[in-house]
């Protein structure tokens, strides 16, 4: 469990592909103290960036030594590679609904946004039921006291990366106004006449089927399942299901289904005896992923 890792940063525009540029020309680059140089920002944006490389699941840490003394070395994921082969410049939607996914799944290292996809449930939630019901989950855990200050700037920090500002302050600096590139999918809308926050279903035109296919063979693989048979409920409701992250509600997964069954051959929805279940036809994401990009994303 890991919260406030993003030094109250969320993901700015740029970020993603400047980070994974820098680790590409130096595996070592977040070790240096040239970092802030190469990279054009301050100290704390630096770890910010080296943060939301790993919780997005797009670059991979492991210890090792450079020039005689420990050091972290940051290597790119297949994620990375096939983003950048495809969406160098993170401009396509289904680009950030992946990220969004991986974001959402990495409990190790973005656990309060894991919680909150996973766990929480509350589709209209105020600051304070949000941190009630964190603080509970920490200490259902059974985990180290996490400082009451450590879950709020997660709190922000979630808020920012999923809902657009509301106002934008002359006396901000221009990188401090930038909305997080997820807070384009709609998932999250305050509501300031009342103080709290709204979880939201995305309209199918902004989330592609296929995207729904990637979540379920993620699914799949970060649960370690070895059958491709899922229920619907699983599909709606288990952790780490496209229910969950997407916030998706029954009839609106039916019709994924449905469309992945009969325009993508992806999956075999079955709906006889009672008993609605969906067996998937392909085992790796990476070959979904694929897929979308050279059929629906532009190929750069």
């Amino acid at each position: 469990m890991l919260f406030a890792g993003h030094e109250s940063f969320h993901i700015r525009e740029g970020w993603l592909r400047k980070g994974l540029l820098g680790i590409k020309k130096d595996p070592f680059l977040f070790s240096q103290e040239f970092a802030t140089d190469e990279l054009g920002v301050g100290h704390n944006m630096v770890s910010a960036i080296r943060y939301w490389l790993q919780a997005t699941e797009l670059a991979r840490a492991t210890g090792a030594r450079a020039e005689g003394r420990r050091a972290t070395r940051l290597e790119w994921t297949s994620l990375a590679y096939l983003i950048m082969q495809h969406d160098p410049y993170f401009e396509d939607e289904g680009t950030l609904w992946v990220l969004h996914y991986e974001l959402a799944t990495n409990q190790k290292l973005a656990t309060t946004w894991y919680w909150f996809y996973n766990r929480f449930g509350a589709r209209h939630f105020t600051q304070d039921l949000f941190l009630a019901h964190l603080q509970r989950f920490v200490a259902s855990e059974g985990r180290r006291k996490i400082s009451p200050r450590s879950l709020e700037k997660d709190f922000r920090c979630l808020v920012r990366t999923y809902a657009r500002s509301l106002e934008r302050s002359s006396r901000t600096s221009p990188e401090d106004n930038l909305d997080c590139p997820l807070s384009v999918l709609g998932l999250l809308e305050i509501l300031p006449l009342t103080k709290s926050y709204h979880a939201v279903t995305p309209p199918p035109e902004l989330l592609h089927p296929l995207l729904v296919a990637y979540a379920l063979v993620q699914m799949k693989v970060k649960r370690a399942l070895s059958w491709r048979e899922i229920l619907f409920r699983e599909a709606l409701y288990e952790e780490g299901s496209p229910g969950r992250i997407f916030q998706l509600d029954p009839e609106l997964l039916y019709s994924y289904l449905g469309k992945l069954e009969a325009d993508e051959r992806l999956v075999d929805f079955s709906r006889t005896a009672g008993l609605d279940l969906v067996m998937l036809k392909v085992g790796k994401p990476d070959l979904i992923l694929s897929q979308y990009y050279e059929r629906v994303a532009a190929v750069v």
